[in-house]
């Protein structure tokens, strides 16, 4: 059996149909299926030197940390913003794209959160330029769309997207631009000043108070603004640990500071996240 997809293929921008075990184009590029369901579009020159994207060992702690529910909160009012974004479309189906997926939580979450809602009209795509990111995405979920892809080289049609979630990740706005529907939204998630303010002062002397981040200024319009804050308390060493593991402080973070937090047994810090929500212009 042969299904249309959005993704496009990353040699020639022709459109990828989805066989049994591969994906492929008109012009005869193939792309295997792994066992998880993903597929590998990322192409060497998609990347700098070196391996892309997060270590293992950060996405493990990240996937740990999550399912544990520590940003729940967040992402039930993320969940909220896009139902209501996106609940009045009234196309056949309704795409949705997250880029810099991660392991998968966020758009498995949302996925969940339509279908409690009675819209399973979903066509959903998530990309990562970390294999191993992607790895635990198509495991966690064979419903959506799974690629090993850079944000900066977007495997996606042009013109096909409803909504692009950017959690956390990097963007490309003009990648964004192009493959969002002339009444796309997209939504960007990032740092507020305040995100994980204790545990940077127990890091760090004199830690500095994050600027202003996940703004989108030339090609969109901004049309709402909501800023999530609340307090989380740690009670599991290993979940302190997975959560310092998880953030860049982790490469730049000496030897004494991070033993010294492998020691604690309770951690109280903030949550403190900015969603925006864009109108493409």
């Amino acid at each position: 059996m042969v299904n249309k997809t959005l993704f496009q293929c990353p040699n020639c921008a022709k459109p990828l149909k989805r066989g049994h075990k591969q994906y492929f184009c008109s012009n005869g590029h193939c792309f295997d299926i792994a066992k998880q369901g993903y597929v590998n579009l990322l192409l060497p020159g998609h990347t700098g030197t070196g391996k892309p994207g997060d270590t293992k060992e950060m996405i493990r702690s990240r996937r740990e940390f999550l399912d544990k529910g520590y940003y729940q909160e967040f992402s039930d009012t993320l969940n909220n913003m896009v139902l209501e974004t996106l609940k009045t479309e009234q196309s056949d189906s309704i795409s949705i794209f997250d880029a810099g997926c991660g392991e998968g939580y966020y758009i498995s979450r949302l996925k969940q959160k339509f279908f409690d809602n009675n819209i399973n009209n979903l066509d959903m795509y998530g990309i990562d330029v970390s294999k191993s990111a992607i790895q635990y995405a198509g495991g966690r979920d064979k419903d959506i769309h799974f690629a090993v892809a850079s944000s900066y080289h977007v495997p996606i049609l042009a013109n096909s997207i409803d909504c692009i979630l950017c959690i956390f990740a990097p963007r490309d706005e003009k990648e964004f631009k192009r493959i969002l529907k002339p009444s796309g939204k997209l939504i960007v998630a990032a740092p507020g000043p305040k995100h994980l303010y204790s545990l940077r002062k127990f890091l760090y002397d004199s830690p500095d108070v994050i600027g202003q981040k996940g703004t989108v200024e030339e090609g969109f319009n901004l049309l709402l603004h909501k800023l999530v804050s609340y307090s989380i308390t740690i009670n599991d060493k290993e979940d302190i640990f997975n959560l310092f593991n998880m953030t860049p402080y982790s490469r730049h973070t000496d030897d004494d500071a991070e033993n010294k937090l492998k020691t604690i047994g309770e951690f109280t810090t903030e949550v403190d996240i900015n969603i925006r929500v864009y109108q493409k212009a």
